[in-house]
């Protein structure tokens, strides 16, 4: 009877630690920003400012920009917006001169070229147990997603390459809108991670030999491809970015992907600059982007989100289907030096610029 007694006593105690860790597990993401909020809030309307470098495209980084200070207003949030290359080099430059001109750098890969040189400030949310990829240091807001995109009017569904590998056949010479490779954008992004899935150096040197071989000419910014694509000027574009597909596509463009190519992902980094003049308002547009009402802003762009459990058109089960496999192991080097990777690799197929 004794031991029984301790049992039940034992089985007690240990439920009663149970229903404790089980409440404070369930603290969901709302309410952990709600309460940092709270505590950021006030320093953040003292501090009065935010400055963001950027490059997503303006109406997108204005239509979150308008959303966050509507939340949260008196704190006046400026931008500036550019290519993800002069981003960087203006930031470090800014870094090794001493400066404190920006507090939130959006980037894509090349925010570790931020990390690597000291210029960011390591910051975990706290709504990290509710992300899809958590980074101690650079903070993951979204993702960066890559489709196989074609005009319908153009080239028909059955016309086009069935995975990323295809499209470097010589059928599709002078059609595809190609982003320049050395540049450091999406497309090297894109070779990179291939070239990490891949693990095969024969196969990678003739997929970029297949794409060069196009002879088209290459451009630099993605947005500015896909609106020529939109436009029939070109009838395939490499690469495009899911939300600028699904916002045109929703406005009726005759655009569409090839869902047999798997996507191409990568994090989408929304970072604290080392010498942030307005550390709260930064800290607190952070949680905020990665909150329940943030991410759901943030995905009306067309983004696709990091907060887990949402049900938006953006998703990849959405738009690949429930088993889709993406493709995200990139090189280990590219994120150490961009720049020596493209020496390394591409330039010795691609050329000097």
């Amino acid at each position: 009877m004794v031991k029984r007694t301790l049992i039940v006593a034992v089985v007690l105690a240990l439920s009663l630690w149970l229903g404790f860790e089980g409440l404070a597990l369930a603290q969901s993401s709302a309410q952990r920003f709600e309460e940092l909020s709270k505590e950021l809030y006030p320093k953040a309307k003292q501090e009065g400012k935010l400055i963001i470098y950027t490059n997503a495209d303006i109406e997108d980084i204005v239509e979150v920009i308008d959303a966050f200070t509507k939340q949260f207003p008196g704190i006046k949030t400026d931008y500036w917006q550019s290519e993800s290359a002069t981003i960087v080099t203006r930031a470090l430059t800014e870094f090794r001169a001493g400066q404190a001109s920006v507090d939130i750098v959006q980037h894509d890969i090349d925010a570790h070229l931020l990390k690597n040189a000291g210029a960011v400030t390591p910051y975990q949310s706290v709504q990290k147990n509710d992300l899809v990829l958590s980074d101690p240091t650079l903070p993951v807001v979204g993702m960066e997603v890559q489709a196989l995109a074609y005009n319908t009017k153009k080239i028909k569904a059955e016309d086009m390459p069935k995975d990323w590998e295809g499209l470097a056949n010589p059928k599709y010479k002078g059609i595809v809108a190609l982003q320049d490779p050395m540049i450091g954008g999406p497309e090297t992004i894109q070779l990179a991670i291939l070239r990490g899935t891949w693990k095969d150096d024969a196969r990678w040197t003739r997929f970029v030999k297949g794409l060069k071989a196009l002879d088209v000419p290459v451009h630099r910014s993605t947005g500015a491809m896909f609106r020529l694509l939109v436009a029939g000027e070109y009838s395939i574009t490499e690469p495009c970015l899911l939300h600028d597909l699904l916002k045109e596509k929703e406005k009726g463009a005759p655009v569409d992907f090839v869902k047999s190519a798997p996507p191409v992902v990568f994090p989408d980094h929304t970072v604290l600059y080392a010498k942030s003049p307005h550390p709260n308002a930064a800290k607190l547009f952070i949680e905020w982007v990665l909150s329940p009402a943030g991410q759901e802003v943030y995905c009306s762009t067309g983004r696709t989100p990091n907060l887990k459990g949402l049900d938006v058109p953006s998703s990849l089960s959405k738009n690949w289907g429930p088993d889709v496999k993406p493709l995200s192991e990139m090189d280990p080097g590219f994120p150490l030096d961009p720049k020596k990777w493209m020496d390394t690799y591409i330039k010795p197929i691609w050329g000097a610029k």
